[in-house]
């Protein structure tokens, strides 16, 4: 079998098939953000109201994930992927339409169908299904790309929501990917075996294999031995630090707009600039974890998400600080959970059986998710301020270092002590 279509490795059009993904799902990903305050001033109705809807497509996520695991890996990626971004886009489509919030939860189901099998479990299984080396970056490209689009359809949704009303604004931004991704995405995204080739450094993931017997590649726990060690909990432990904290930034522009009093515009300014950082932080983290390890990628969440946080909560006495908050804070937020999340487990654990495992995983991230979204909004409801969901933020992440040190370390030394794992 040949490792390359053409010059350049197919891999690297199964990138480009995940940037498009991204695409997609960062259109989704405006349907609350800046439509929460419009919709809620037009529905009576309270945030965490509206922010329920979060709650259920992490809940449906969660409850699909064992069996996304495996239709991803069994079945036509051309079929399974597209299908589900096409039921995300009508869910979406769907929200301009009600006179109700209970229809949005009605969307949010049918949105949580779809990201189990596109959004955080989908991207690691094939970024790690395409490349045994250079997995952090090709990750980090891609969850960057998706940020940049987070940015672009943050403003546009403002601009539409203020020229067109937020129900035009909803229908609008549901067809932009049906027209521009999934075309490309379903003609070529597939598996190695559907192309003919090898993964991304196949070959020299085995020959380091053959070199040293106790290469990272190649070793891995079964699942189930992972769920009768410790250091799978530990490393669960960090993964769901990161799913908490990482809501937390997804108000910004309510934060903004109901607390700060600024306008939709510069609401969806200060979301933009957390998502600036956010690109900046994607490509880093992932050459950071690539070369200094996992470690050092969560430290750097970690720092930058106690200075992002921290500026927030005083931009509440001095609103000169929001747009350098918002840009410090996407060094941390989200990336965390979609980029180094899986990367720790994945190290934890390791590759030879991380796919399976990482599915089971995503049940708890999904289901914490849910739990904690609309609470975070109800901070607000309860107190007037959201500097209680900003110390929250920093608290998880900073538990998510230490627990992600202590399920490395006992990684190190169980591979030390036992045989690899066949």
């Amino acid at each position: 079998m040949g490792t390359k279509a053409g010059k350049r490795h197919y891999a690297w059009t199964i990138v480009v098939c995940c940037v498009l993904i991204y695409f997609t799902t960062s259109v989704v990903t405006v349907s609350l953000g800046n439509f929460v305050s419009p919709v809620v001033n037009d529905f009576g109705i309270q945030v965490r109201q509206l922010t329920l809807t979060n709650s259920i497509e992490c809940a449906v996520m969660a409850v699909l994930y064992p069996v996304a695991g495996k239709v991803l890996n069994t079945k036509k990626l051309s079929i399974v992927v597209p299908s589900a971004l096409l039921l995300m886009l009508l869910g979406m489509f769907l929200m301009g339409s009600y006179s109700s919030v209970y229809g949005f939860y009605v969307s949010g189901v049918m949105i949580g169908i779809g990201s189990a099998f596109t959004q955080y479990l989908a991207m690691p299984l094939i970024i790690n299904m395409w490349f045994k080396k250079k997995t952090g970056t090709a990750l980090g490209i891609c969850v960057s790309c998706g940020n940049a689009f987070g940015i672009l359809f943050n403003l546009i949704s403002a601009q539409l929501i203020v020229r067109t009303g937020w129900r035009s604004a909803y229908h609008i931004l549901a067809l932009i990917p049906l027209i521009v991704a999934l075309p490309y995405v379903v003609t070529h995204l597939k598996s190695p075996a559907e192309v003919g080739c090898r993964p991304y450094g196949a070959e020299e993931a085995e020959a380091e294999a053959l070199a040293d017997p106790n290469a990272g590649m190649a070793w891995g726990v079964t699942r189930k031995q992972a769920f009768r060690l410790p250091m799978l909990y530990f490393a669960w432990m960090v993964c769901l630090c990161y799913s908490v904290g990482s809501s937390v930034p997804n108000y910004i522009a309510t934060f903004a707009t109901l607390e700060l009093g600024t306008s939709v515009e510069l609401g969806s300014i200060a979301s933009s600039i957390y998502s600036v950082g956010s690109v900046c932080c994607g490509f880093l983290l992932g050459k950071i974890n690539d070369r200094y390890g996992v470690k050092a990628g969560m430290t750097w969440g970690m720092v930058f998400m106690a200075l992002g946080m921290g500026g927030l909560m005083l931009s509440i006495q001095n609103s000169a600080l929001l747009i350098p908050s918002c840009f410090l804070t996407g060094f941390g937020g989200l990336n965390m959970y979609s980029v180094q999340a899986p990367l720790v487990a994945r190290t934890v654990v390791g590759d030879r059986y991380y796919s399976e495992i990482w599915a089971v995983l995503m049940i708890g991230n999904s289901m914490i998710a849910a739990l904690v979204y609309s609470p975070i909004g109800g901070i607000y409801d309860a107190t007037g301020s959201f500097a209680g969901a900003f110390v929250l933020g920093t608290v998880t992440y900073t538990a998510a270092l230490i627990f992600g040190i202590i399920a490395l370390n006992m990684s190190r030394k169980y591979r030390e002590t036992h045989e690899r794992a066949l």
